[in-house]
């Protein structure tokens, strides 16, 4: 039986997605594998025999998301002991059954899976890549590459390991030049999958479930703002970061006290 290690991040108010997201993903991800959660947060959720809790302080926005790599890469020993690893965004949410034979990346396909909303007929310049050739996930105008949502990331475990590492190397290069990419986490992801061979999905296997109509997709991405409040998120999102977060990170990386 395969054993897969899926990582989730439920810090400050998004905990309030773990539940729905573990019960769905229970029943209808590759229910035929040997399922672990590690959960990255500062809360409390019930004790359960295939959860691990990775306690991590609330870095608030944009840290939460730009860091994500470096919470993941913490745990790497324990992340070894697995056959795939995957990262779910916490307001993910099994729709049916999802075979491990439709999902899981073979060495062959890449080792790696990646989900796309694009059209590989749309023009790659519109697409929302980093464009800033001074970050290091800089991706040129003219890249002949569809753009990937990092909603759902992984595959087998050493390649994956391998691109929690290298996005995390590209993401300290931006914060130790005081750039933080567009997309965050996102467009580092892109950066690194640019020109490499991966098990391609559309939005059958990850779609905003506002767009879901007719009802086709398997995997689906809530409304946070149904969920958590759009007052509450516009709140979270929108304040200034420039005080509040940075002085947790540079806390967190030990340069200040």
């Amino acid at each position: 039986m395969k054993k897969i290690g899926i990582l989730y991040v439920g810090i400050g108010a998004y905990i309030r997605l773990w539940d729905d997201f573990y019960t769905t993903c229970e029943r209808y991800f590759c229910p035929s594998c040997q399922k672990h959660y590690f959960v990255v947060t500062d809360g409390e959720i019930s004790p359960s025999a295939n959860v691990t809790i990775v306690r991590q302080d609330n870095l608030g926005w944009p840290g939460n998301v730009v860091f994500r790599y470096l919470f993941f890469l913490r745990i790497k020993e324990q992340l070894k002991l697995f056959d795939y690893l995957f990262f779910f965004n916490g307001n993910t949410r099994f729709k049916t059954t999802v075979t491990a034979e439709e999902f899981l990346p073979t060495a062959s396909e890449g080792g790696l899976v990646a989900l796309t909303w694009h059209d590989a007929s749309e023009d790659p310049d519109t697409f929302p890549f980093e464009r800033r050739q001074k970050s290091a996930s800089g991706v040129p105008f003219s890249t002949r590459q569809i753009y990937l949502q990092s909603g759902i990331t992984g595959g087998l475990t050493q390649e994956y390991l391998t691109l929690l590492e290298e996005c995390h190397r590209l993401t300290m290069l931006d914060f130790e030049n005081g750039i933080i990419p567009v997309n965050h986490d996102e467009s580092v992801y892109n950066k690194y999958m640019i020109g490499r061979k991966a098990k391609a999905f559309d939005s059958t296997y990850g779609r905003p479930s506002q767009r879901d109509k007719h009802h086709t997709a398997k995997i689906v991405f809530q409304r946070k703002e149904d969920i958590l409040g759009r007052s509450w998120l516009r709140h979270y999102k929108g304040r200034s970061h420039t005080n509040t977060w940075l002085r947790k990170l540079l806390r967190f990386f030990g340069i200040v006290r």
